[in-house]
């Protein structure tokens, strides 16, 4: 009989200590699923492991579900190009809460990152977003957004007129935003992953510029870097001789207005010239015959992209080698017709000779125009 107590005492012991450590461990459990369950711990979390660069681990505490749909490897990319793994520490301000139309709650947390010197090297902002599962059904989980792995707002200056790849994508037209210059267009991209990002730039008249940028390294201003093609040259260099075939020739014909539409910004420059060169070729005393220009060439200056008008500029010396031939009268000093007057002699000059003359050409609009001109008078 005593020994049937003796094992009652003992069971009943047991059960006791039993149900002590299960309610301890019950209490340890819920103040740990407690502590789990706020944005600060799930922030320290995250950031721990982007330091520690244990990305797949960290990809397990991102949210996917606000429309940044990060790949597992887009993720790791991004996290390897902002470099989390070169700080030592960071820094937690107080975070904002909020909560949407749609009843979501957010947790928006400044960070600053050190060096192991305790320097400040960076600052970012965190976003985390209350999940609508609960843990056990009881606790709340709390998961970083990924727009914090991208690269907002990232700016290319381009020339105006310019087609922008990224990654082989076509940039979208409405990013322009406007520039400092009439001559620039300035692309803001919403967003890129952080990291190497190929870049391909298209312009008429410049060369194209095909590279890599890495996105976590500022902006890219091309706006006045691009080189003129080969082909735009010798586009301008054609209407430059043109141009002053047409004007020798008004010359010629005492032609007293100039309709060429490529001269509409410089026509009182041109019909000065043509007034000038007329007067030279049909100069008193002589019979004009004949005129030709050949052996062209062409020295272009740098682009100039600073126009108010936002046009291209170009200045271009054109040389060429010209020939003349007049009839010139002389009259004796010693011989008179018979009439008197003095005998007069006819005499057939040629005059060779090279000369150079300045274009400043304009794109704009898909077109090259003369902007200005100075072209010194021949024979």
């Amino acid at each position: 009989m005593a020994d049937k107590k003796v094992l009652t005492r003992i069971l009943v012991k047991g059960l006791i200590l039993l149900f002590i450590v299960a309610v301890t461990a019950g209490g340890a459990a819920a103040y740990q699923g407690q502590k789990q369950s706020t944005a600060d711990y799930a922030i320290d979390r995250y950031l721990t492991l982007l330091l520690e660069n244990d990305s797949q681990r960290a990809w397990s505490l991102l949210d996917n579900s606000e429309g940044i749909e990060l790949t597992e490897d887009e993720f790791f990319d991004a996290a390897e190009g902002k470099k989390y793994s070169i700080y030592a520490s960071y820094k937690l301000k107080e975070p904002e809460k909020r909560r949407d139309n749609n009843g979501n709650e957010y947790a928006d947390f400044h960070v600053q990152f050190y060096d192991a010197a305790d320097e400040l090297k960076a600052e970012e902002d965190f976003t985390l977003k209350k999940q609508s599962d609960r843990r056990f059904g009881i606790f709340d989980v709390w998961k970083v957004l990924g727009d914090h792995c991208l690269v907002r707002d990232f700016k290319i200056t381009v020339p105006s007129g310019s087609t922008v790849y990224l990654n082989s994508a076509k940039a979208d037209r409405s990013w322009i935003t406007q520039s400092d210059s009439p001559a620039a267009e300035v692309y803001v991209v919403p967003r890129l992953l952080p990291g190497n990002i190929s870049l391909t730039i298209r312009h008429p008249i410049l060369e194209s510029v095909n590279t890599v940028f890495d996105s976590s390294e500022g902006s890219l201003d091309y706006s006045t870097s691009m080189e003129l093609k080969d082909s735009a040259e010798g586009e301008c260099k054609e209407i430059g001789v043109s141009v002053l075939k047409k004007l020798l020739s008004a010359s010629v014909k005492s032609q007293k207005d100039i309709t060429d539409e490529s001269l509409e910004s410089c026509r009182k420059k041109a019909e000065n010239f043509v007034r000038k060169q007329g007067n030279k070729l049909h100069a008193a005393g002589s019979t004009f015959v004949s005129m030709s220009v050949s052996a062209f060439a062409a020295e272009f200056g740098e682009p100039d992209y600073s126009g108010e008008d936002g046009d291209i500029r170009l200045e271009m010396k054109l040389s060429y080698h010209y020939r003349l031939k007049k009839d010139v009268t002389t009259q004796s000093e010693d011989q008179v017709n018979e009439d008197g007057t003095p005998v007069e002699t006819v005499e057939s000059v040629s005059d060779t000779g090279n000369s150079t003359g300045t274009f400043v050409m304009s794109y704009a609009d898909g077109a090259w125009k003369v902007a200005d001109l100075d072209l010194p008078v021949i024979g």
